[in-house]
């Protein structure tokens, strides 16, 4: 299930001093340091639990960037990858790691996958493994060698589109608060309990986030959005 690992925050004091910029007149400068008991963080908690959706007192929000690898499945990722300001670094690939996946003692697969499943995934792959080892003979014609390569393509084909949407993968990704705001708020009792309230765990673990993004009261905590999250099993 979703896993956020080797998370980083930029620009969480650049932001919130930015906030002055539409105050200042002149030069700015938004490198300044803040204290604990700056009112600074006051007005930042103020202006980002705005949620009316006509207003933008909370843009500064996305100048706090954050940086992370996540791992997920073909049910969470389509609906993590449609916001428009979470760009994906780098990811792993199928087509590249197909074999380090079905011979390592990495299971890529969620605990929801059936046996039968798996083992049927694993026969696509021995037929496609077992094809591709073939080389051409010198007595070849090009169409024989072509309808080699074909067969494999095909095999291979039959093994990606077989794949679960249970399979995993990893991906590095940026995001920022503003547009992590907006994740927690469309996702909160969302029915994939288990990848969305992981997810929204990582986001109410950086810092500041519930206070700057207004997920303060009691009715965001965890156990009130997701409240079977915890009786479910490994």
């Amino acid at each position: 299930m979703v896993e956020v690992k080797n998370i980083e925050v930029y620009g969480l004091e650049k932001a919130v001093n930015a906030i002055n910029n539409s105050f200042n007149v002149g030069e700015i400068n938004t490198s300044a340091p803040i204290s604990e008991d700056s009112k600074k963080w006051k007005t930042a908690e103020s202006l980002g639990k705005n949620m009316d959706a006509h207003q933008s007192h909370d843009a500064y929000l996305k100048g706090i960037l954050v940086s992370f690898d996540i791992k997920g499945n073909g049910v969470f990722m389509p609906e993590f990858q449609r916001y428009h300001f979470q760009e994906i670094v780098m990811s792993q690939s199928t087509m590249h790691s197909m074999e380090k996946f079905m011979t390592s003692n990495y299971d890529p697969f969620t605990k929801y996958v059936d046996d039968e499943t798996k083992e049927h995934i694993k026969k696509l792959y021995k037929e496609w493994n077992t094809l591709k080892l073939r080389t051409p003979s010198s007595d070849m014609s090009k169409d024989e060698i072509d309808d080699m390569r074909l067969e494999t393509y095909y095999a291979f084909e039959r093994l990606v589109h077989n794949l679960p949407r249970g399979f995993e993968l990893w991906a590095t990704v940026t995001s920022n608060y503003l547009q992590l705001k907006s994740q927690v708020i469309q996702r909160a009792k969302h029915k994939n309990i288990e990848d969305w309230g992981n997810f929204v765990e990582f986001c109410y673990s950086l810092p500041r986030f519930r206070e700057l993004c207004g997920f303060t009261d009691a009715k965001w905590d965890i156990e009130n959005i997701f409240p079977l999250k915890s009786k479910i099993g490994d």
